[in-house]
């Protein structure tokens, strides 16, 4: 072969690998082009999600602020509610009041001793007075139930009927009647019932020259 063939052939071959050389450098390029361009619009996305949250919130605040105004007209609407209650309790129990106080004036002494236990339920000044006129009824059982009334109820306005009771003429109301008087408690009540001891009229029976005095 002559010099200029030769030096062809490698000029030839040259060529070719300049050729295959240059498609593979471009091939990674393309792909970290494409790396990117899928990177950016999921950035994009999370962006936005974020600023859609406040939104939502700013919304619902005046919703509340709306709804609290009528619950203010119905905190007006209960007190209403609640003096007309009151205003009917007071009826219904003068009422009762009245219709036991009849009661109370029965030949029936069961009669009377259901309306001391009603009375006994009722908490008014009223209820305490009219157990207080029971204490000196001529029925031994009536006096009693009123004395057992009278001492659950620790009613202090009853101490002095209850301390002259002490000398009732039955055993039975005078012991009741000393319970009653340690229920209610105070100074007056505690020395009565100590002195009713000591002149034995708690007692089965009473000591020898010992006589209760007349009611």
């Amino acid at each position: 072969m002559s010099k200029s063939s030769k030096t062809a052939a490698k000029k030839s071959k040259t060529k070719k690998k300049t050729t295959k050389a240059k498609p593979k450098k471009a091939a990674p390029k393309a792909k970290k082009k494409t790396a990117k361009t899928a990177a950016k619009p999921k950035k994009k996305t999370a962006k936005k999600t974020t600023k859609k949250a406040p939104k939502k919130s700013a919304k619902t605040t005046p919703a509340k602020a709306i709804a609290k105004k009528p619950k203010k007209k119905s905190t007006k609407m209960k007190s209403v509610t609640k003096t007309t209650k009151k205003a009917k309790k007071k009826t219904r129990v003068a009422s009762e009041l009245d219709d036991l106080a009849v009661e109370l004036e029965s030949n029936d002494e069961q009669v009377v001793i259901g309306a001391i236990d009603r009375l006994g339920e009722i908490d008014n000044p009223q209820a305490t007075k009219h157990l207080i006129s029971c204490l000196t009824d001529s029925r031994r059982l009536v006096r009693l139930f009123a004395a057992v009334q009278l001492g659950e109820r620790k009613a202090k306005t009853a101490i002095d009927a209850l301390v002259s009771a002490l000398r009732d003429e039955s055993l039975f109301v005078r012991q009741t009647v000393a319970g009653a008087l340690e229920n209610i408690g105070g100074k007056k009540a505690l020395k009565a019932v100590h002195d009713a001891e000591i002149d034995g009229l708690l007692l089965d029976e009473l000591p020898e020259g010992r006589r209760l005095s007349q009611r």
